[in-house]
C-alpha cells in the first residue's frame, strides 16, 4: 500500500494548483511551527530557493506579529495558483497592519522590533491586508497577506 501511495506522489505533477492549512495555538512555539510548515510545503513541491526563503521569513514575521496582537489561535494558508504563491495569516485582532512608505524606510537601525511589515514588503512582490466581516473565521478579525509570482512556485 505504501508503494501505491508514493507511486502515485511521485506521478502529480508539482505545478498544479494546491492549499494548505494550519491553524497554531496562542504559543511561543508558533513561529517555529509555521516555519517548519512552510519550509516542508514548498520544498516538497520544489519551489524557487529564494521564494522558499522568503515566504519562511515572511511566514514567520507575520506569526510572530499575529501572536502579537491576540491572545488567540491564528491561521496560515499557502496557495498556489495560477503561477502565484500566496501566503495569508489570520488572526482575531480587528487592527489593520501599519504601512511602510516604501522599501527605503526601515525601523531605526538599533530598534528592538518593527521589523516584520518591512521584511514583508521587502521579500514579497506585494502584499496587503483585509478586514473580515461577521461569518468568516470566528465572526471577523483581519488576514495579512504576502505573494510571490516566480517560476517554480
Amino acid at each position: 500500500m505504501t508503494e501505491l501511495a508514493l507511486k502515485h506522489l511521485a506521478d502529480s505533477p508539482l505545478d498544479d494548483d494546491w492549499e494548505y492549512a494550519l491553524r497554531i495555538p496562542n504559543s511561543p512555539f508558533g513561529p517555529g511551527i509555521v516555519r517548519a510548515h512552510v519550509r516542508a510545503v514548498l520544498t516538497r513541491h520544489q519551489a524557487n530557493p529564494t521564494v522558499l526563503d522568503n515566504a519562511q521569513l515572511v511566514a514567520s514575521e507575520l506569526v510572530t506579529n499575529s501572536l502579537a496582537c491576540t491572545r488567540d489561535s491564528v491561521a496560515v494558508r499557502l496557495v498556489r495558483t495560477d503561477g502565484r504563491l500566496r501566503l495569508s495569516v489570520w488572526d482575531s485582532s480587528p487592527y489593520p497592519p501599519p504601512r511602510w512608505p516604501g522599501p527605503a524606510t526601515g525601523p531605526e537601525p538599533d530598534a528592538e522590533s518593527g521589523r516584520g511589515l518591512w521584511l514583508t514588503q521587502v521579500c514579497a512582490d506585494e502584499w496587503g491586508h483585509y478586514l473580515l466581516v461577521n461569518g468568516r473565521r470566528n465572526g471577523g478579525g483581519k488576514e495579512v497577506w504576502a505573494e510571490w509570482r516566480a517560476p517554480g512556485v
